[in-house]
């Protein structure tokens, strides 16, 4: 995890001042998945105070226009609302119904084994030390594979399932202290999100929408 923390934070940096932007290494463009470029307006308030407002672009469209892809374009402050909202329920759920947020997380990781998960689940729900059992099961399952009494695509797939419980099950623990978080900061980012996509705004029926899509894990 360190690893990987210190690899999205070192990819993408400002190029004025080296400081590292708050979505850096997190937020992508939906269509061509480029990452989002940070901007900060240089233009000062009435009162002569510098501007505190900050946006994100394609950077794809920036680099090579609309041949290339289109804006993007998302105001940071509003991103920061919407996660802080999003952070904020999920952590309720993660206290008061984990399964139900487990389930969610796990779906997303793989919708393909969607049926196959819940199956697992419902086999294993009963089970008094989750982790523990987790474990053993990775290590049974490896064995059967050895001695051929299963094939080895299903052992694979068993044990991805294991692995994705094992990280949702961390994941759970780790946002449940996040209820009533008021600010978001580069490292809490990091460790509470993997991956941010934004779609481009349209209009429906009057009103501009866009799509946003989130990756916990």
């Amino acid at each position: 995890m360190v690893r990987e923390l210190d690899a999205r934070k070192a990819k993408f940096r400002s190029s004025k001042t080296g400081e590292t932007a708050l979505f850096t290494g997190v937020l992508f463009c939906m269509d061509c998945k480029s990452p989002m470029r940070h901007y900060r307006d240089g233009r000062k308030c009435k009162d002569g105070s510098p501007s505190t407002y900050q946006s994100y672009a394609c950077n794809r469209y920036v680099t090579g226009g609309k041949t290339v892809c289109s804006g993007h374009m998302i105001n940071q402050r509003m991103l920061i609302e919407l996660l802080l909202i999003d952070i904020r329920f999920k952590a309720a759920l993660a206290q008061n119904h984990p399964n139900t947020l487990k389930e969610k997380i796990i779906a997303q990781k793989n919708v393909a084994g969607l049926e196959l998960r819940r199956a697992l689940q419902a086999t294993m729900a009963t089970l008094d030390n989750r982790l523990a059992e987790l474990e053993k099961l990775v290590v049974a399952a490896y064995e059967d594979k050895v001695k051929g009494a299963i094939p080895e695509a299903v052992c694979v797939q068993l044990m991805k399932r294991y692995e994705d419980e094992k990280a949702a099950d961390g994941w759970l623990a780790l946002i449940r202290n996040y209820s009533k978080l008021e600010e978001l900061d580069h490292p809490t980012l990091l460790r509470l999100v993997k991956r941010i996509e934004v779609g481009e705004r349209r209009t429906v029926n009057g009103h501009d929408e866009r799509d946003i899509k989130e990756t916990l894990i």
